[in-house]
């Protein structure tokens, strides 16, 4: 059975994608050990599918629908920086994103819809946050966390969630390439 390796997102828009690229530039400056997300590929991901048999995306659609019925546009603001992991072994460069209990709600309802449709994924604990980079060595640490410090609390904006997309990641040796499949209105 023929399967896409697949995610639920939200875009995060064009002025914001500007706003933390030129970050992420001021970060490269730092000489970091950095492998930066392509600006085209910054997302909030809602939830990891996996592997999706492409007999599930259908139901997935109609579910995510269902479930989205009353829901309100809400706005979503990008604010601060930081890294997963400790300090003396970091994974993740990150920008946060301010608390919203619409948010929150809106993810819970694509996880239903998830389970509704019957597939399988990792469910994760949902930490709100858009991925900057990854850590490749930890070489030039301490000047990456000194300029992630002067924007621990920049505010990037604010974006308009209206719809949610699910993605088909293909991953190359230069990077993944993401093709929006499907987006669901709120």
């Amino acid at each position: 059975m023929e399967s896409i390796r697949a995610f639920i997102a939200i875009d995060i828009g064009s002025e914001i994608r500007t706003k933390l690229t030129d970050l992420q530039q001021k970060l490269f400056h730092t000489g970091a050990d950095v492998r930066w997300v392509k600006p085209e590929n910054m997302h909030l991901t809602l939830t990891f599918l996996g592997q999706v048999p492409l007999s599930k995306f259908q139901p997935l659609e109609k579910a995510l629908g269902k479930n989205f019925q009353g829901l309100e546009p809400f706005p979503l603001q990008i604010q601060g920086t930081g890294v997963f992991g400790r300090r003396s072994r970091p994974s993740v460069i990150w920008a946060g994103i301010a608390e919203y209990p619409a948010l929150m709600e809106l993810q819970q309802k694509v996880v239903s819809a998830v389970k509704t449709a019957e597939i399988e994924f990792h469910g994760k604990t949902f930490r709100p946050h858009l991925t900057l980079g990854r850590f490749k060595s930890l070489d030039h640490l301490e000047p990456l966390f000194q300029a992630l410090e002067k924007d621990r609390e920049t505010d990037f904006g604010t974006q308009e969630v209206r719809s949610v997309q699910i993605i088909k990641s293909e991953l190359n040796p230069d990077g993944a390439a993401y093709t929006v499949l499907r987006q669901i209105v709120l």
